[in-house]
């Protein structure tokens, strides 16, 4: 019988648990995920404290434990750029016929909002957005959207960069999010310098366990007064809902 190669037990532990985490999809205090892992709570715990210092999980408000934003990215990663794009893209040019507006998607990564894909207004109308663009978290429409279904920790360090200790910029960050829950979508009125186009909308798109794997946009509306027409929101909303749907999500986030 050929000898198997030593390998590091506590790696395997590592991933044993967090397929075990997987299997139970749902989050869940320590005491819940040691009972059904059949592992120590101590020695649960230390394991869970690597992998939060990792975002490989995450903690919910109530303290319980879910997977974390490091995943999604290595997940992402795996599966490949292309892959999410070419999913999106048919849908992303129905979007821009309807909307008659530049079109775009956005990933999440640990610098922020990156967009893989633009598609340029119909319109002759020019703005300099392109692809590999970061997006800032706190004034733009792409941030403000992964930031209101992400967990704080994955971009804490990014808004500590954009908006320092600034106590009221913070606040009006917290109440656009909760807009952005409330409402479904993401929205920057508000030109700014540093990004492409007058105004802009995102909305999120989740997949089979409720996480945002991505944002769509619809970016430009140059000379619309008041803004995105409700027939426009209506179709972006409507092609993230659609993506959301072919990606395995039940409608609970």
């Amino acid at each position: 019988m050929e000898k198997q190669p030593q390998g590091i037990q506590s790696v395997e532990l590592a991933f044993e648990l967090l397929e075990s985490f997987l299997a139970i999809g749902s989050p869940v205090t320590l005491g819940e995920a040691a009972a059904r892992l059949g592992v120590g709570k101590s020695k649960l715990h230390k394991y869970l404290t690597s992998f939060g210092r990792l975002k490989v999980v995450s903690q919910d408000e109530s303290g319980r434990y879910t997977f974390g934003p490091k995943l999604l990215e290595l997940g992402l990663g795996i599966l490949g750029r292309m892959d999410i794009v070419t999913f999106c893209d048919p849908e992303l040019h129905r979007l821009r016929v309807q909307s008659d507006e530049a079109a775009a998607l956005a990933l999440w990564t640990s610098q922020g909002p990156l967009i893989v894909r633009f598609l340029h207004n119909p319109k002759p109308v020019a703005i300099a957005m392109r692809v590999g663009f970061y997006a800032p978290v706190a004034v733009s429409a792409a941030g403000r959207c992964f930031a209101a279904y992400l967990p704080e920790q994955a971009y804490a360090h990014l808004l500590d960069a954009e908006l320092g200790t600034d106590a009221g910029a913070r606040e009006r960050f917290r109440q656009e999010l909760r807009e952005t829950v409330s409402r479904g979508y993401a929205l920057r009125t508000e030109p700014n310098s540093g990004i492409p186009g007058s105004q802009a909308l995102a909305c999120p798109v989740f997949d089979g366990s409720g996480e945002i794997v991505a944002s769509v946009l619809l970016i430009g509306f140059e000379g619309r007064e008041g803004g995105p027409s409700p027939q426009v929101i209506e179709a972006l909303r409507h092609a993230a809902h659609n993506l959301s749907l072919r990606l395995g999500w039940t409608g609970e986030s």
